[in-house]
């Protein structure tokens, strides 16, 4: 990270002070309907109203907030909106296919009745907001080791069946090119009479 970039994270962990350093606490902000009033930066709002300028953030983190909004499609698209050109987005979800889930389905604990987000599901959602996402780690808590970057098939199959994912995205800012329209022929586009090109006297002779 460096001096000057502005984070944003939208809900809390618990333990930002794990990752946050001392150097650049004075550019992470916390967003959240209620929090640690102690944390410098902390600022009571909605995810999907972020209370910040349009393209005001480098980093936005959403650790574990789309799967309890009622509305995961509006918090993007006000990810998208507060991110500067170029910004990150990081996102940790919770994997609707984790077999320690699907085993704990009939308990009444409402942490694992949200509505989750399979990881393909949400990258598809990130590169309609023209976002470039990638998975980038899958977590199983059973060992406490994370797997990175999953590249051959197995390992697919392995993070399709973790227990949460991490996905980085960035945002990408294209400039539109207007298409130029078909050349006129020369005569409707000169606005003045045309000079006539002089042609060659057939019946001169040479001297």
């Amino acid at each position: 990270m460096a001096y000057g970039t502005r984070t944003l994270q939208v809900g809390r962990l618990g333990c930002e002070s794990r990752y946050i350093d001392a150097d650049f606490v004075g550019g992470f902000a916390l967003l959240d309907r209620q929090g640690p009033r102690s944390f410098p930066t902390f600022v009571q709002g909605s995810a999907g109203a972020l209370p910040f300028a349009t393209e005001s953030m480098d980093i936005l983190l959403l650790p574990h907030v789309l799967e309890f909004v009622p509305d995961r499609h509006q918090v993007l698209r006000e990810a998208e909106r507060v991110l500067k050109p170029e910004g990150r987005l990081f996102i940790l979800g919770l994997n609707p296919w984790s077999p320690r889930r699907l085993l704990k389905l009939g308990q009444h604990d409402s942490f694992w009745k949200a509505r989750l987000i399979a990881g393909h599901h949400l990258l598809d959602w990130l590169s309609l907001l023209k976002f470039d996402a990638e998975l980038v780690a899958a977590f199983d808590s059973l060992r406490e080791k994370a797997l990175r970057n999953p590249q051959t098939g197995w390992e697919e199959v392995k993070a399709g069946l973790s227990l949460a994912y991490a996905i980085k995205a960035i945002k990408r800012s294209y400039t539109l090119i207007p298409i130029e329209p078909e050349w006129s022929s020369l005569s409707q586009l000169v606005t003045s009479k045309l000079i006539e090109t002089p042609q060659l006297n057939p019946n001169r002779t040479t001297t």
